[in-house]
């Protein structure tokens, strides 16, 4: 039996680390509320399912740029959470500095060959979307636009990282959600004028507007209260901090970039393969499926850096305790995403009223394993990216994605649409079962010699 106080003393290694989860889960349940009610506006605002599947489908396939940042935001961020636990404000400071002139250089490289690239390819076929339902040049102005917004976002971006390094995981969350609540009010004041063309080049100058709005206001405050000694400057470019930042950084850009293949290409798979009105349907199944794994997710979003700066500690035993509890976390986790199931017509009738799907209980058990599969990951690799022992992982997911690919491009052609996340779980379980294995070995070998060093 596991009573509260040991959980407590499991999960709660200092203050701020529960502090930062419940902000995290405060903001986050307000958000998710907000993207429950985004949904059926945009349904409202694309009367056409084809069209709002194109528009997903682009808005994931855009984000995929944000993956090439040779993993600079997370090298910064475990290099700059041990620096502000040893208080160590001038190596902060060149780290900053480094980490922001080496994402500006690669924003400028990306944007140059995204918009020379961007002009001689056929969105219309990208996303398997005909001429009748939107024009080639509506479609491409509306990828241009929507990738000016991604590409400002991927230089914002590391604000995010400095925040987690200042165990400050609540703070993203709301930035997201400001972001969130602006598309929306847009959605619900907006009168749609019914020529979809010009809707859909509406739509993604908001996006684009609103995703990168927080973020910069965010950065002017923390560098003007938090890290006022930390200012990003080229007089504080060290080319060592430069390599220190993307020697542990490009491991993690190889397992983002593995990650999103098997995460965020779904979309992408469907329209291609199938069409992009079943890109609603996924989304339908999966803003569901995602609730249980996005609150431990919030839980989870402080457990990098705390793992990291225990690590830096030597204090082990902590690790191995906060693990044991996680995995309890995830086994409730996995209780409530199952117990979904027998609800779910109720639900999207609630949710999405006359436009509501019909179930298919086969597509809905497949989200609920989806989900399953996804809150075990997430817990796993929480603690693995915090302690920087990432070779388990590479080999885990780049097993997922070479059989998820060939999966699909085999089966596609007879098996439905479905079979896109039927070759996501089945990709991930060889590592859902061995990252366990390794990752408490050492552990308890790490225990072990700290101990025996007193």
């Amino acid at each position: 039996m596991i009573e509260f106080s040991d959980i407590k003393g499991k999960y709660i290694g200092n203050k701020n680390l529960i502090n930062n989860v419940l902000g995290s889960f405060l903001v986050r349940g307000f958000g998710f509320l907000v993207s429950f009610a985004l949904f059926p506006l945009y349904l409202n605002y694309f009367d056409d399912n084809t069209v709002l599947g194109c528009w997903f489908t682009m808005c994931s396939v855009l984000s995929w740029i944000q993956v090439f940042d040779l993993g600079i935001g997370n090298g910064l961020r475990n290099h700059l959470t041990a620096d502000l636990s040893l208080k160590n404000y001038e190596s902060a400071r060149q780290y900053i500095s480094s980490s922001y002139i080496l994402m500006g250089g690669v924003t400028v490289f990306i944007s140059f060959l995204a918009f020379i690239i961007s002009r001689y390819i056929d969105w219309n076929s990208v996303f398997n979307i005909s001429e009748q339902s939107i024009s080639p040049e509506s479609l491409r102005k509306g990828v241009v636009i929507a990738l000016c917004g991604v590409l400002c976002f991927f230089f914002l971006k590391l604000i995010i990282s400095i925040l987690y390094a200042l165990q400050k995981s609540a703070l993203p969350n709301f930035l997201n959600l400001l972001s969130t609540v602006l598309l929306l009010i847009f959605l619900w004041v907006y009168d749609p004028t019914g020529d979809v063309e010009r809707d859909f080049v509406t739509i993604s100058w908001v996006q684009a507007v609103t995703g990168c709005l927080p973020l910069l206001v965010a950065t002017i405050i923390v560098f003007a209260k938090d890290l006022k000694e930390c200012l990003p400057s080229f007089k504080y470019f060290r080319w060592n901090k430069a390599t220190g930042v993307l020697s542990l950084g490009i491991l993690f850009l190889v397992l983002q970039l593995l990650y999103m293949i098997i995460t965020v290409t779904n979309e992408f798979f469907i329209s291609y393969f199938f069409d992009p009105s079943f890109v609603v349907e996924y989304q339908i199944y999966i803003k569901i499926f995602s609730i249980a794994g996005t609150f431990v997710s919030l839980a989870l979003i402080p457990v990098w850096s705390a793992v990291t700066k225990a690590f830096v500690e030597k204090r082990y035993d902590w690790i191995i305790k906060l693990v044991r509890f996680l995995y309890f976390v995830a086994g409730i986790a996995v209780l409530f995403q199952l117990a979904i199931i027998p609800f779910l017509d109720p639900i999207l009738e609630f949710w999405l009223g006359e436009k509501a799907i019909e179930v298919n209980l086969s597509a809905a058990l497949l989200f609920a394993l989806l989900g399953c599969v996804m809150i075990w990951v997430s817990v796993l690799t929480s603690v693995v990216n915090g302690l920087g022992t990432l070779k388990c992982q590479l080999y885990g997911f780049l097993w997922a994605v070479l059989f998820k690919v060939v999966a699909i491009v085999l089966f596609s052609s007879w098996i439905p649409w479905t079979i896109v996340i039927t070759a996501t779980i089945v990709g991930l379980l060889p590592y859902c079962v061995w990252q366990p294995v390794v990752m408490n070995r050492q552990l308890k070998m790490l225990n072990k010699e700290a101990f025996q060093n007193g």
